[in-house]
């Protein structure tokens, strides 16, 4: 936030103020040298009154106080800020805790990197951009709602489990819902055919979908609501898992085919990451991004005449009254 002025050129009236309080000096001076020409002293006691002294210095600098403030109120001062819309500043993070992703082609692990990975990206996003977590394996889990809480997301990190499955397709029409449905809740906030995305999906997976909707059918959800889909395909073909149940060591090479045809289809943009670096490098390239697909920043002006000719009014109105009250003995 800062502060300038519509009319700063009209601050030289400040000038004018300056000049009367040189006056107000001025003219003390003229009047002490005019009383000290009277030689007999007793009788300037009964020709001048006694007057307050200090008190009609202060009646003197709170009226100067009052027309300064009314000059900065002829400037029209002004705060400028900048402010993102709710509907420009929502990104869900879909994270993947299908099994495969215990895989350890990627050091230390898929999941551990992923994590690691997630956390800074979220960091790295504006400070006024609302951030959601999903998680889905078999089922999906709204881990933490869109919000400004960067240390609710770090918890949110911190609970993920692996589970079994992996269901991209019901992920995506669940993060779909929940952008939609809080923008539905909010009139402040612009609906999609305004031209305004509700919010943007950063999917993260090694897989492919195993239960519940299709991957297309999730994708055209996110589609048709004008919701664009980053995807990240994590891993590399040589991944390897220990089946839980049989013990056997299973393949879990990573299948970016269906995550790239997401993105095509949303208007989104895909990415592949073999290695924790990459993975880095994948949601560096999206948060430049974002800024594109989330809108530009929008210039708040406020102007604050009212309170500076406010503030000039209450002064001056205080200088009338005390100068009843101490200068004229009304009271």
């Amino acid at each position: 936030m800062s502060n300038d002025f519509m009319a700063g050129g009209r601050l030289w009236l400040l000038l004018i103020v300056v000049a009367l309080g040189v006056l107000y000096v001025a003219s003390l001076r003229w009047r002490s040298r005019t009383a000290v020409r009277f030689t007999q002293i007793d009788l300037l006691d009964k020709i001048v009154p006694e007057r307050p002294k200090w008190r009609r210095h202060v009646i003197a600098a709170i009226q100067l106080l009052g027309l300064a403030a009314a000059v900065i109120a002829i400037a029209q001062p002004v705060d400028r800020s900048t402010e993102r819309t709710n509907s420009e500043g929502r990104i869900l993070v879909l994270f993947d805790v299908s099994l495969s992703m215990e895989a350890t082609d990627v050091d230390p692990s898929r999941f551990e990197s992923a994590r690691v990975a997630a956390r800074d990206f979220i960091k790295e996003v504006d400070d006024g951009v609302e951030v959601g977590l999903v998680s889905f394996s078999g089922r999906v889990t709204v881990t933490v709602p869109p919000t400004l809480d960067r240390s609710a997301l770090d918890q949110g990190l911190d609970r993920l489990v692996l589970a079994e499955s992996t269901a991209i397709g019901d992920a995506l029409t669940t993060a779909t819902e929940l952008l939609t449905s809080s923008t539905e809740d909010r009139s402040d906030v612009p609906a999609a055919d305004d031209g305004i995305a509700p919010g943007v999906i950063v999917l993260l997976s090694d897989g492919e979908t195993t239960v519940g909707r299709l991957t297309s059918e999730g994708a055209q959800d996110a589609a048709d609501a004008e919701i664009p889909v980053f995807t990240i395909a994590f891993g590399t073909e040589a991944g390897v898992i220990e089946d839980p149940v049989s013990g056997q060591r299973v393949p879990v090479p990573v299948r970016p085919a269906d995550l790239e045809l997401v993105a095509e289809a949303t208007g989104g943009a895909s990415f592949e990451a073999r290695t924790g670096n990459e993975l880095v490098e994948a949601y560096d390239q999206i948060q430049a991004s974002l800024g594109d697909t989330l809108g530009e920043e929008i210039e708040i002006v406020k102007e604050l005449t009212w309170r500076w000719a406010m503030a000039s009014f209450l002064l001056l109105s205080l200088a009338w009254a005390l100068s009843l009250y101490w200068l004229r003995g009304m009271v």
